[in-house]
């Protein structure tokens, strides 16, 4: 069993490390149960396409740098448009939850 990461997954890890975003890549494995292969791969499933949407989110939203989405495409090797809709996916996610919230938060009031 061949333990290296497929050639396209070591290579977005080696661009998001160049750029220093190989932390948001471990909080997101930690916090998703995935691994950096499956993350920054071409794996489908929805677990893991949710995880690296979260990602593309992170590096957008990043507070120290500005990333455009066609850089987030360039570094994670995906079409920009898919890059579009995975950060559009992650931010209804996160409306969502947020709009639970506030409806709990008020139903306890």
């Amino acid at each position: 069993m061949n333990s290296k990461p497929p050639a396209d997954s070591a290579a977005v890890i080696a661009a998001l490390s160049i750029r220093g975003l190989l932390d948001l890549v471990v909080a997101v494995c930690v916090s998703r149960g995935v691994t950096r292969s499956e993350l920054c791969g071409r794996t489908r499933s929805h677990a893991v396409s949710a995880a690296r949407q979260e990602l593309w989110w992170l590096i957008r939203n990043h507070p120290e740098r500005y990333y455009s989405s066609q850089e987030i495409a360039r570094i994670v090797r995906r079409d920009r448009n898919t890059v579009l809709h995975g950060l559009a996916a992650h931010q209804r996610r996160l409306d969502l939850i947020r709009a639970i919230c506030y409806r709990d938060q008020n139903a306890i009031r």
